[in-house]
């Protein structure tokens, strides 16, 4: 008889004893992992069964720059540089970009010869959205020596130099995308700019210059691209305002993942009111240091009287 009750204490002690740590247990908290806030908001990857909950934010893709979302950075930085035509891409939303270069010109016709330096040939891009990008241009200072050869009445020969330097005027615009490649389709932007007069007057145009740009590119290989543009401007040249078109075509030549090798020709029809066509021939490398940052070099040849006899260029484009 004992031995019964001493069992039966037992007994009733270990019941007393589970019940109490039942009670302070939550219930269905067994074998349930802890959940935090982060784990209601956060998306639901691949390789999870649990959905996603309505308290998920919604996505910001698309929005604007000043929007917390940006865009990742995607391929290889395109800039407009160095030679004439520029990138049919657009900057990332809410990415910037800066390209800057410096350009030496040589001209000799009949007893005159200039030679000019341009620099810092800056140029800011950003995106606004993603089908929406602001530009703003400046080409800098310009120093260029007008050599003049002069004859006397007495018939000497007598040289004059003269110096022309001052600031350029600066260009605002936006770029939009019109059309993406697609079988024979190539890809497709358009520029739509204003040159602001901010120059000096022996530099600047001395008036709105309203610009419209399309900028195209299409992929024959993986290696071998052409691109181009075709624009139309009102220009005001030292016989006034005329209306001007241009266009160029290039091949770009992919010779290795760091470095292509580009051609192109330009044309401005016509150079100046009541003159000429002026016609140029391009070629230089392009160089990937990595996916956001390129360096370049262009010379280029007049193949007119009106165009400058020789360029050369050198110049670098930073993404972020």
């Amino acid at each position: 008889m004992k031995n019964v009750l001493t069992l039966l204490s037992c007994t009733l002690i270990a019941s007393l004893s589970t019940t109490m740590v039942h009670a302070d247990t939550p219930q269905n908290a067994e074998n349930s992992p802890a959940i935090s806030n982060a784990d209601l908001t956060r998306p639901m990857s691949l390789d999870e069964t649990k959905t996603e909950t309505t308290s998920e934010k919604p996505s910001s893709s698309g929005g604007f720059w000043i929007f917390p979302d940006q865009a990742p950075l995607t391929g290889s930085i395109a800039t407009d540089r160095p030679g004439f035509s520029d990138s049919a891409g657009l900057v990332p939303r809410g990415r910037f970009q800066i390209e800057s270069g410096y350009t030496f010109s040589y001209d000799r016709e009949d007893d005159r010869r200039v030679i000019d330096h341009t620099m810092p040939e800056i140029a800011l891009r950003t995106g606004l959205t993603d089908c929406l990008e602001f530009r703003a241009k400046w080409n800098g200072y310009s120093y260029s020596e007008v050599l003049d050869r002069i004859t006397t009445p007495a018939g000497r020969h007598i040289d004059h130099i003269d110096h022309i330097d001052g600031g350029s005027d600066m260009t605002l615009g936006i770029k939009v995308p019109l059309l993406r490649q697609k079988e024979c389709l190539p890809n497709v932007s358009m520029i739509a700019s204003l040159g602001v007069p901010t120059g000096s007057d022996s530099k600047s145009a001395n008036n709105v210059v309203p610009e419209i740009k399309f900028p195209w590119n299409y992929a024959l290989t993986k290696e071998l691209t052409i691109y181009g543009s075709l624009l139309g401007r009102v220009n005001d040249g030292s016989n006034g305002q005329f209306f001007q078109t241009a266009a160029t075509v290039a091949a770009g030549y992919q010779v290795c993942s760091r470095a292509t090798l580009y051609l192109e020709y330009f044309g401005v029809y016509p150079g100046n009111r009541s003159e000429d066509s002026a016609h140029i021939l391009s070629a230089g490398p392009i160089f990937k240091i990595t996916d956001n940052i390129s360096m370049d070099m262009r010379a280029a040849v007049g193949l007119n009287e009106q165009a400058p006899d020789f360029q050369a260029s050198v110049g670098f484009g930073i993404r972020f």
